[in-house]
């Protein structure tokens, strides 16, 4: 198993669905956070859409954490 690529202290997963597309998951790594069930949904977060290739989700990973993440409070 080779290991997420890592982007501006984000992992990104991504996942093929038996159909062939590809979803991207992004983990946040830079926000000090004690990992509970309650805090999953902040720390976790599902890129929209679905990808033709493993290429053209981690680009779309990429560009959802330059658009919205890197404006978020510390």
């Amino acid at each position: 198993m080779r290991k997420a690529p890592t982007y501006e202290q984000h992992r990104i997963h991504t996942r093929q669905l038996f159909s062939g597309p590809r979803l991207s998951t992004i983990v946040n790594m830079g926000r000090k956070t004690v990992l509970t069930k309650d805090v999953l949904t902040d720390t976790v977060t599902r890129v929209s859409g679905e990808y033709t290739s493993e290429e053209e989700a981690i680009q779309a990973a990429r560009t959802y954490i330059d658009r919205e993440v890197k404006d978020l409070p510390d």
